[in-house]
């Protein structure tokens, strides 16, 4: 029976490696957000079947953040959403491969939040200009010197070590919550600046340039980090290390350096950009093309970019329960794959209808 799986299993047994021995041409990935990964309802027979039909050659599965993981960590393991169980794993065994025999593209996703070990130690959280205390990222320093910096590296070489996908993914690490007095501290030490700039209400000035930069370098050497620990580990030199960033809808090149997310200086340290072409209610799908153009005008390497078009009809404040239009997403898929970009994402697997998988057959999937 299927649920024999979901026994406690050795450390090492895991799945075969999940990798092409080439990278697609073009490739099509669906992202399956923790809640589903970690669901023991999950009909992952039925999940597989599903990407078949949509041609979707890759798959990338939320592994969690470093306070609640979806497989027993032995360096941590009480941080495991369910001791005992890899869903990692469940999962993986059964969408291993394609219809047709191809060893399907398989990608872990690695969420840099730290919101339940913000609550037990607020000091490693980040500041905004106001002074108050973010809920969910964590700080410069931390990122730098401490603790959660740490951890995150420890936990994106285990999955590289565990699971050996194709890719590990890091999302939601940002830093517009960078002026703690840690985080001065390291401001002056890597810029030479004596403090920070002022904003005209007398505040640090979240958008001078050398804050914006120094964020985007801040960033950058913590994803160096996280290339030289996966590098350590055997075979960890095939994983790809992506990042995924916000998108600058105006200036695409530039990117979005409040947050960390300066482009060009991340593309020194990760092997791609997985950009959040996400539209909710404000945005037209035909926007998506202009931001591939606007990369491509700017000179950058196109095929290290990927857009990952969101299924959101609502922005993260509020429930985000509702997906965007069929029609809309359609659209977006088609704008996403232009000007060279040749790896599309459709997230999350949990607000796909079936309309929204007819979509894909029908850009996607298998010609007749």
């Amino acid at each position: 029976m299927a649920t024999a799986f979901l026994s406690v299993q050795p450390w090492k047994d895991v799945p075969p490696t999940m990798r092409p021995d080439d990278q697609p041409a073009v490739l099509h990935t669906v992202s399956v957000d923790f809640g589903t990964v970690v669901d023991p309802e999950t009909d992952w027979a039925e999940v597989d079947e599903r990407l078949d039909a949509a041609g979707a050659n890759g798959v990338e599965l939320s592994a969690g953040r470093v306070e609640f993981t979806a497989f027993d960590w032995p360096a941590h393991p009480e941080d495991a959403a369910e001791p005992g169980r890899d869903h990692i794993a469940r999962a993986a065994r059964v969408l291993q491969k394609t219809s047709d025999g191809s060893v399907r593209h398989f990608g872990l996703i690695a969420d840099a939040y730290v919101p339940e070990w913000i609550k037990g130690d607020p000091s490693i959280a980040g500041v905004l200009a106001d002074g108050t205390r973010s809920r969910y990222q964590a700080s410069a320093s931390q990122l730098t010197d401490g603790a959660v910096g740490r951890r995150l590296v420890e936990f994106v070489a285990t999955l590289g070590e565990r699971y050996q996908p194709a890719s590990i993914s890091v999302t939601e690490l940002f830093l517009n919550a960078s002026f703690g007095e840690d985080d001065l501290e390291l401001f002056r030490r890597m810029t030479g600046e004596s403090g920070w700039p002022l904003a005209a209400d007398g505040r640090p000035d979240g958008d001078a340039e050398v804050v914006t930069s120094w964020r985007s370098r801040v960033v950058a050497d913590l994803l160096d980090r996280m290339r030289r620990a996966l590098d350590e580990v055997e075979d960890g030199r095939t994983i790809d290390l992506t990042m995924e960033v916000r998108v600058n809808w105006e200036d695409p090149a530039m990117g979005r350096p409040g947050s960390g997310h300066g482009y060009r200086t991340l593309l020194g340290s990760v092997d791609r950009l997985l950009l959040w072409a996400y539209l909710y209610r404000d945005r037209r799908p035909e926007e998506l093309e202009r931001l591939t153009a606007g990369l491509a005008d700017a000179g950058l390497d196109m095929e290290r970019f990927a857009l990952s078009v969101g299924l959101w009809a609502d922005r993260p404040e509020t429930e985000q329960s509702t997906p965007i239009a069929p029609d809309r997403f359609e659209r977006a898929v088609r704008e996403a794959q232009t000007n060279g970009v040749s790896y599309v994402n459709v997230t999350p697997l949990s607000l796909m209808t079936q309309e929204h998988w007819e979509v894909l057959e029908r850009l996607w999937g298998p010609k007749q």
